[in-house]
């Protein structure tokens, strides 16, 4: 089926950052720089806070050996004070952070999710070979799990901490508790230790399952006409059955081990609870732990138990969260980008605006010649109101001249005077358009579809159609507002699913036609039709764009296309073997065999 996006044959040079995986910027670690606040204020209050917790039952000890006990009424009622307002600001400082934490564990997913996806449709990233599920998957469920370490630093971090205070406390009631509780968290740190990797390993290839069974299904909906037409959707249903079945055992597999993690480490915790209860018991019928130490030290050790039980699930949450990072961290550098890429925070992705020309809103102008398009390494050019094809005896030469114009390789093409670059190709949005043999329809309507590049200034909420029914015609497609039902408020579906190739090839060029731009190159944008709309197509779009100030390479084998253009040029190995009118090339047998095959 397809693919989001290929490896081209001449793939632009990474960048240095993304050359080794101990160069690349770690996302967990740009998470943490992203949310400053979050170290500085959010951390050290949810210490505080769950500090409050730990010490209520110091606390309530102490109030019964000092004030129930000794008969003190004052003290007993100060202490019940002192701890219901303990509480309370407890409570409200854990509200707070909590409150906090999620805000930027939402805003963090969401800029993951942005970053991945203005990453993937940035022209100057690099191209990639991955499926579109898989891709998919990534900018979702993996940026939301890795956004996931602001939510687990807010307990994780001061649980930790208070069960180390938690432990010099004990041992300053009694050593044989303090060893009970430190055997017990070094037993558990091990098992920790020992299971992480093996859960992020397992983590690992569940998602890696999940994405091929994403992009199995994407593909097979996508392709369901296909499918359909050929009789085999059986077989694809077995396909899918395989897959998901796969995915479904790695998950299995990944749950049986987090099992086993949650139970060693609660078997742990419930161990040294047990142990610090006893001896604490035993201390107490010896009299040497009053009947408050005694009732303190249960508090202390039942808190302890909570926060241990919780931070027995840590080895399953570090395995997904890590292997969730790297797995964007790759994503991002198989792109030839970083997750710290300035251009592409949220800032400058939701003010950044393609470069329509001067002006904007209804006063625009409309773009003049900009100096046509040159290929000196072909020695090829397209002056401004010139309609050229180039007919390539290896389908191999026109995906160079693509990759070259586009800027995915650096090959010395210009607009104009200006460069197209890997580097530079975004800003040249506005004078080039390049439509590649393979084109994707998005959901929305057909004006949608038709206004996707339309200029600024153009009336795109059906007040005027008059721009959509000059770029129909001039892709031979009036007939579509005949054939779906609503005209231009039919919805099309994603990528064209619910019309033919033909149809989908069409509203395509119509959708190139509607750009407007100086320099418009075509690839193969009659392959999908028949012979007499071929030579409809053909006429309506050299008419369309032969003009003085527009240039425009199309880049075929249709007889249709080659007769209405301009200026043919026969291409072979890299290199003009003839040029001129169609008529006077059809006397060169190779050219001729070329075009008739």
């Amino acid at each position: 089926m397809s693919m989001l996006v290929e490896e081209s044959t001449a793939a632009t040079p990474a960048p240095e950052p993304s050359t080794s995986a101990a160069k690349r910027p770690g996302v967990l670690a740009s998470i943490l720089r992203g949310h400053p606040r979050m170290l500085a204020i959010v951390l050290p209050l949810a210490v505080v806070s769950e500090a409050v917790e730990m010490a209520l039952p110091i606390l309530l000890g102490m109030i019964i050996d000092r004030g129930i006990v000794a008969g003190d009424l004052a003290v007993t009622l100060i202490g019940a004070a002192i701890l219901i307002g303990m509480r309370l600001v407890g409570m409200l400082l854990w509200i707070y952070t909590f409150v906090e934490s999620q805000k930027a564990c939402m805003y963090q997913r969401h800029r993951l999710r942005v970053g991945l996806t203005g990453a993937v449709l940035d022209p100057r990233s690099r191209r990639i070979r991955r499926p579109a599920g898989e891709v998919l998957s990534i900018a979702t469920s993996d940026a939301d799990k890795a956004s996931d370490v602001l939510d687990m630093m807010p307990w994780v971090v001061p649980s930790g901490l208070v069960i180390v205070g938690a432990t010099v406390w004990m041992a300053w009631q009694d050593l044989s508790l303090g060893a009970a509780m430190g055997i017990g968290i070094a037993v558990m740190m091990l098992v920790v230790r020992v299971i992480a990797p093996t859960l992020s390993r397992r983590y690992d290839d569940q998602q890696s399952e999940a994405a091929e069974a994403a992009a199995t299904a994407t593909d097979l909906v996508h392709g369901l006409r296909v499918l359909q037409g050929l009789g085999v959707q059986t077989r694809a249903r077995a396909l899918y059955r395989r897959r998901s079945r796969v995915a479904l055992e790695a998950a299995l597999v990944n749950a049986r081990y987090s099992g086993i993690s949650s139970g060693l480490t609660t078997l742990v915790t419930g161990a040294m609870l047990a142990a610090v209860v006893l001896i604490a018991t035993i201390r107490g019928l010896q009299g040497e732990l009053g009947i408050g130490a005694l009732i303190a030290v249960v508090g202390v050790a039942r808190q302890v138990m909570g926060s241990l039980q919780g931070l027995a699930n840590m080895p399953v949450w570090w395995a997904s969260m890590s292997t969730s990072a790297r797995r964007v961290r790759d994503l991002f550098a198989d792109l030839g980008r970083g997750v710290d890429d300035p251009a592409l925070t949220l800032d400058a992705l939701s003010t950044a605006r393609d470069d329509r020309g001067d002006g904007a809103g209804a006063a625009q102008q409309r773009r003049g010649g900009v100096g046509g398009l040159h290929l000196p390494v072909y020695d090829l050019s397209v002056p401004d109101g010139a309609f050229v094809a180039v007919a390539c005896s290896d389908v191999r030469d026109g995906d160079a001249i693509v990759d070259a114009v586009s800027g995915r390789v650096d090959a010395g093409a210009r607009v104009g005077e200006t460069a197209i670059s890997p580097a530079e190709r975004a800003g040249l949005r506005s004078d080039l358009l390049v439509e590649p043999h393979v084109v994707d329809l998005f959901d929305g309507t057909l004006r949608e579809q038709l206004a996707t590049r339309a200029p600024d200034g153009t009336a795109t909420d059906g007040s005027d159609d008059a721009w959509a029914d000059a770029a129909l015609r001039a892709a031979g497609a009036e007939d579509m507002l005949r054939i779906l039902p609503e005209g231009y408020d039919s919805r099309i579906l994603d990528r064209g699913s619910n019309l033919s190739g033909g149809q989908r090839q069409r509203i395509a060029l119509a959708r190139a036609v509607a750009a407007d731009t100086p320099v418009l190159v075509l690839q193969d944008p009659t392959t999908a039709v028949d012979a007499v709309t071929e030579q409809h197509i053909a006429e309506a779009l050299v008419a369309a764009r032969t003009r003085t100030d527009r240039a425009t390479l199309v880049i075929t084998r249709s007889p249709a296309l080659l007769r209405a253009a301009g200026h043919v040029v026969h291409l072979r190995e890299g290199r003009i073997v003839a040029e001129g009118g169609h008529l006077d090339l059809m006397e060169h047998g190779d050219y001729r065999e070329m075009v008739q095959r």
